[in-house]
């Protein structure tokens, strides 16, 4: 172990990796259900609802991460009265929960990190996911209509398993990049993995060797979150031709 890492320090750093991996898996499964329903509002034919889908997707897609989260954590309680923002944001039956749960000191900058990292690896993935819609045959969609099944049915069992098959590859990229943000999370007083290394350089000084070590342990972390990953693509291609095309 790296030589000026005291125990204290080295559990500091697990304890901010423990915050890094929850808070990936979270916001991955959330940004995947927005992901799913965002693609499906662009696709779908309701004028109102593809607007308002691609309202979505424009906006928290080219914001950055780092803007989404600091309005998240600061500007928006900000927007409410000071009689009752302390009750609405940080005093609250929910908020307490999340806390009890997470160890984070002030639980709300952990929801505001959650729904901002949601918001924006959730538009970026609409848009993959909207490719992989693209790509199903039309004759798989209207043989399961002529069935009798309704666009839930459709949606549930044809439209959105397949497209996530087709687009899972960029689905990884997305959430990989995801694992990547979390390392923002800092900038807003949740104690995630980077933000332990960064309180060790300011106490230590030993900035390089200090940041090397970040470097190695998020490949590490990314590793074996592709891995994880690829395991769950097998899962969703077994037993469909090699090739992988959607079998019509």
């Amino acid at each position: 172990m790296i030589d000026w890492f005291t125990n204290d320090q080295i559990a500091d750093i697990l304890s901010g990796t423990i915050v890094t991996i929850w808070l990936t898996i979270l916001t991955s499964l959330t940004s995947l259900v927005v992901g799913i329903v965002a693609a499906l509002g662009r696709s779908g034919h309701r004028r109102a609802i593809r607007r308002l889908a691609a309202w979505f997707v424009e906006l928290f897609r080219n914001v950055p991460a780092l803007v989404l989260l600091i309005f998240f954590a600061f500007a928006v309680p900000n927007l409410f009265d000071s009689s009752i923002r302390r009750s609405l944001f940080f005093d609250n039956f929910l908020v307490d929960a999340f806390g009890a749960l997470t160890a984070i000191p002030v639980p709300y900058y952990g929801l505001a990190a959650i729904v901002a990292l949601t918001a924006n690896t959730g538009a970026h993935l609409a848009e993959i996911i909207r490719s992989g819609i693209s790509a199903i045959p039309a004759e798989r969609v209207e043989a399961a209509r002529s069935l009798g099944a309704s666009s839930f049915v459709v949606h549930r069992t044809v439209t959105v398993p397949d497209a996530v098959r087709v687009a899972f590859p960029g689905i990884t990229n997305r959430l990989i990049h995801n694992l990547k943000n979390t390392a923002l999370v800092g900038f807003v007083a949740v104690p995630d993995a980077f933000s332990e290394l960064q309180a060790i350089i300011t106490r230590t000084f030993e900035a390089t060797q200090t940041l090397i070590f970040a470097a190695i342990l998020y490949l590490a972390l990314a590793t074996m979150f592709e891995f994880g990953l690829r395991r769950v693509e097998a899962k969703l291609w077994r037993g469909r031709p090699v090739h992988r095309a959607i079998d019509v």
